[in-house]
């Protein structure tokens, strides 16, 4: 059968693909209008849009705020920097170059410091250092662009001010004779010199004031200071005081009340006016004596290289002195001090030249103990520009010191040693008892019988003495000189019998006991109750007592907050001595254990922090 076309035709004449939808219903246009299908899709595109530039903009400004706090933290990094320069640096260069070295040189505004309108960001007084500076830097966006903002910018301002109070030091040193084991005195030296230039170096001249107080047995004051207070000079040979218990309790020795003088004596001798051996109460050499209120490096290294060693140790007295020299009490002897001339300089002029007179000799200007430029010190506890501070390096623990008590016999006027002052006399002439004007000028005739010879002291003869010694035991004397005894009815005669007698003084016990000690009495007699008395176990200051003392003193002057610092030298963890160093010292960091060599780093490091210390006052 032939078809007419390929097409397959259904039986209603209708094609195959319109065959298979007949049946199906088509929507209307107006349906079509009213499908909400697929709009979600276009919701979720433009909240996506929306969160991408809200992110955006949170993503620039946390990097804006990244970027301006580490701007503002190099700018106050910078401006710390140059406000704690020291003394004498110029400030600018070091911000400048601070940030510089944190790339950041091109955000730093104009720094004022011409001085010209009285508004300068660069200030610097006498104690005072103030910086201020600002930095400004821009930063593209990465997606704000989006919403029109190409850039954020990011401001720093930031100023520091850098107060420098005064400074006091009292550096106290054990120079007991264990310091004198080990290289320990010469470690100390350099440590001690090396601590000394750190603090001067770090201050305006004068603006740093250091004491040194060197201690063993006692500790020395030295004759300005003691003529300075308020103390009878019972005797001339040293210048310690004797302190109670009470003494300990307050920081000041006050120049207005009555001190007792320390007797100078020894326990042991190597004879008649000869007590320069280690067992004295009171060491009389230069180096033991107190270097107050100095400034000038030279003589603080002298004296630091001056000390020896030997003694026993007595902390509670360095740290007694160490603290009355920061108490404002003392005041009026630094002022007594400041006119005391101890030596003549020549003058230099500013080229470092010796200025000549019109004879060409070197003009000459005065040194004085304390320097001109030293102001008023010890300053007051409560003045907030001074800054006050102890040192206390110990190598041991205290130990005892021998003494006489207060109510001892052997104190005061009457003792057993006597003066005896005579002159040389020149033969005169000579004449007969039995005829009185039979004269001769032989002074042969003395030696013959009834001639009698007439002496006179000469125009130009000097007083002498000879010292006679009573024997309590047989009441006799003792020519200490000629080593002779005499009985006391020949001693009470002697106006007359001695040629060219001038007078007979009964020694105090003060003066005689700094002639003689106690063992040479005993040695010569057999006398021993006075040395007994000053040797006792009762009659001692011992380690123990020194020990309270010190701790009532170091009480005492942190109560003023008084900064300490302790340095235990070479002495045992947990022993007497570390115990009582720690507890004197501000706190366990303020102190310090130190082996050989190591105690330069404790000197170091407490010069550290007293130099930063003075910053953060």
């Amino acid at each position: 059968m032939k078809y007419k076309s390929a097409k397959f035709l259904n039986r209603s004449g209708l094609s195959a693909a319109r065959y298979r939808l007949r049946g199906v219903k088509f929507p209307s246009p107006t349906a079509f209008r009213k499908d909400e299908d697929g709009a979600v899709i276009a919701f979720t595109l433009f909240a996506f849009l929306i969160m991408l530039l809200v992110g955006g903009i949170a993503i620039d400004v946390m990097r804006q705020e990244m970027t301006r706090a580490r701007l503002q933290n190099t700018l106050d990094s910078a401006v710390l920097a140059a406000a704690g320069a020291p003394y004498g640096t110029d400030p600018k260069p070091i911000l400048q170059d601070y940030m510089a070295k944190a790339k950041m040189s091109a955000y730093l505004g104009d720094i004022d410091d011409d001085g010209l309108d009285g508004d300068d960001d660069i200030i610097q007084t006498l104690n005072t250092s103030k910086v201020s500076a600002t930095a400004r830097m821009s930063m593209d966006t990465h997606l704000m662009h989006m919403s029109g903002v190409k850039q954020l910018g990011a401001v720093a301002a930031s100023s520091a001010e850098r107060r420098v109070p005064k400074l006091e030091v009292s550096l106290v040193l054990d120079v007991s004779g264990s310091m004198g084991n080990n290289e320990k005195l010469a470690n100390l030296k350099t440590a001690g010199k090396a601590f000394i230039t750190s603090i001067l170096n770090s201050s305006k001249p004068g603006d740093a004031v250091i004491s040194i107080v060197p201690f063993s047995w006692d500790v020395a004051p030295g004759p300005h200071i003691f003529d300075a207070l308020s103390a009878d000079p019972l005797q001339s040979y040293s210048t310690c005081l004797q302190f109670d218990d009470d003494d300990f309790k307050n920081a000041a020795i006050d120049p207005d009340e009555e001190h007792l003088q320390l007797i100078y004596t020894s326990a042991d001798h190597d004879g008649f006016d000869k007590l320069n051996r280690t067992y004295r109460t009171c060491f009389t050499d230069d180096y033991a004596e107190i270097l107050p209120y100095s400034i000038n490096r030279t003589e603080l290294h002298n004296k630091i290289d001056s000390l020896k060693a030997s003694g026993n140790t007595s902390g509670n007295m360095g740290m007694k002195w160490g603290a009355a020299l920061l108490d404002s009490k003392f005041q009026s002897v630094k002022t007594a001090l400041s006119s005391v001339v101890v030596g003549q300089r020549p003058v230099v002029d500013a080229e470092g030249n010796v200025v000549l007179d019109g004879e060409n000799n070197p003009v000459t200007e005065s040194i004085y103990m304390v320097d001109p430029l030293v102001d008023v010190v010890p300053a007051a506890y409560d003045e907030g520009e001074t800054l006050k501070v102890i040192v206390m390096m110990g190598d041991g623990q205290n130990t005892y010191s021998n003494q006489f008590p207060v109510t001892s016999s052997y104190r005061g006027p009457n003792s057993y040693l006597h003066e005896v002052t005579w002159k040389e006399q020149e033969f005169k002439y000579a004449y007969h008892t039995k005829k009185k004007d039979k004269i001769s000028d032989d002074e042969g005739k003395c030696t013959k019988k009834k001639w009698e010879c007439i002496y006179e002291a000469a125009p130009d003869a000097e007083l002498q003495s000879v010292y006679y010694l009573y024997n309590p035991k047989e009441d006799k004397y003792l020519n200490i000189e000629d080593d002779v005894m005499i009985s006391a009815s020949d001693f009470d005669d002697l106006e007359t019998t001695m040629v060219g007698f001038e007078s007979s003084d009964q020694l105090s016990w003060e003066l005689a006991w700094g002639l003689m000690s106690p063992d040479f009495l005993g040695d010569k007699f057999s006398y021993h109750t006075a040395k007994n008395q000053f040797q006792s176990y009762t009659n001692r200051v011992q380690g123990g007592e020194k020990d309270a003392q010190m701790r009532d003193i170091c009480t005492a002057i942190k109560n003023k907050r008084v900064v300490v610092y302790t340095i235990g030298f070479e002495i045992g963890v947990g022993s007497t001595a570390e115990v009582e160093l720690k507890s004197c010292a501000t706190s366990q960091a303020h102190y310090y254990r130190a082996e050989g060599i190591n105690i330069s780093d404790a000197f170091s490091s407490i010069a550290s922090n007293v130099v930063n210390l003075r910053l953060t006052q």
